[in-house]
């Protein structure tokens, strides 16, 4: 079970590849959540943070033709499988894949309208460095999305409900304003989204 569990956080091999597959399956309904808060206009260029097995890069570039998109993991095997499912994206320019830790993540000084993360905050090694970086990568009036579902042993929904507040509080003191939280019921725990705008 603990072997697992790290498998959640940084998915490696063939189990790895396995966990990426219950991920992308698992996530589908908050993860289209969570690209429906971000308001993303074609032409936009947005952030990933904890791409997994790539299905919300997929589906922003194929929803969004002249939109591309970045990702940021801390998993190879994560960037093999995601890299295979957005192959046509990458070769054509509107994706790239990075392995990299967020709080230390730059690419050539890139600005970004949309910045997301779907159940990776709480894995996260330095998350009011890591919040303090996207801010500086997020446009002014730009949009950031954290979302998260407690899974585990922290599944029920009081606990969703804390890191919503949490992470509000976190986003506050890292400078965002106009903080929203919105919840949503998705099997098998509360789910909340916290979204806001630099």
């Amino acid at each position: 079970m603990f072997s697992l569990q790290k498998q959640f956080k940084r998915p490696n091999g063939v189990l790895g590849w396995f966990v990426g597959k219950i991920m992308e399956v698992d996530n589908r309904k908050i993860n289209n959540w969570s690209i429906r808060q971000l308001s993303i206009q074609d032409g936009d260029r947005v952030l990933e943070v904890g791409y997994g097995p790539g299905y919300c890069i997929h589906h922003i570039c194929r929803r969004f033709p002249r939109t591309s998109v970045d990702g940021v993991d801390i998993s190879e095997t994560m960037k093999d499988t995601a890299w295979n499912k957005n192959a046509t994206f990458i070769e054509k320019g509107r994706a790239r894949l990075f392995v990299h830790d967020i709080s230390h993540f730059r690419i050539n000084d890139a600005k970004y309208d949309r910045i997301f993360s779907v159940n990776n905050y709480p894995l996260w090694n330095n998350q009011k460095k890591s919040l303090s970086h996207l801010y500086d990568m997020l446009k002014t009036g730009g949009i950031l999305v954290i979302t998260v579902q407690p899974r585990g042993e922290e599944e029920r929904d009081s606990r969703a409900i804390q890191y919503g507040e949490r992470i509000s509080d976190a986003l506050h003191e890292a400078g965002f304003k106009d903080i929203t939280l919105s919840y949503k019921k998705v099997r098998p725990a509360l789910t909340v989204c916290v979204k806001c705008v630099k």
